[in-house]
């Protein structure tokens, strides 16, 4: 057998099947992509809620150290406690607020009268309250 009878098939990939295959990408990138973005959302809203809950948890040791045993809106008075102020990942900033009890909390209740609500400027991202939302 010759040697250029052996290579004298068919070489390289014809335009129909090189368009075939980006086709078939194109397709799994829009399956994909969706659920890529949505998972990247839910995992950006799980980390500001856990800061939510770190800072909450930042005002209870505060509330235990200071005499008078009050929580504090001032987020410069928990760096003790908190370290340093947790960031939002989607550039969000966090506030506390003391409840006058007609505040609602993520999972819609009431916060009552001189609770905590720690919340994130990011409205996709709700807010918490500790005891009244069970995380």
């Amino acid at each position: 057998m010759l040697l250029h009878e052996k290579h004298s098939g068919k070489q390289g990939f014809t335009l129909i099947e090189l368009l075939i295959v980006i086709l078939i990408i194109a397709i799994l990138m829009a399956v994909a992509m969706p659920l890529y973005l949505a998972s990247i959302r839910k995992s950006e809203t799980t980390t500001c809620r856990t800061n939510m809950f770190s800072i909450a948890q930042a005002e209870q040791a505060y509330r235990a150290r200071v005499s008078s045993h009050v929580y504090t809106t001032n987020m410069t008075d928990l760096s003790a406690d908190l370290g340093s102020t947790p960031k939002c990942p989607s550039q969000g900033t966090y506030s506390v607020v003391i409840s006058d009890g007609s505040d609602i909390s993520q999972n819609g209740a009431l916060v009552p009268d001189g609770g905590l609500l720690v919340q994130c400027s990011n409205s996709s991202h709700g807010v918490f309250a500790p005891g009244v939302d069970s995380e």
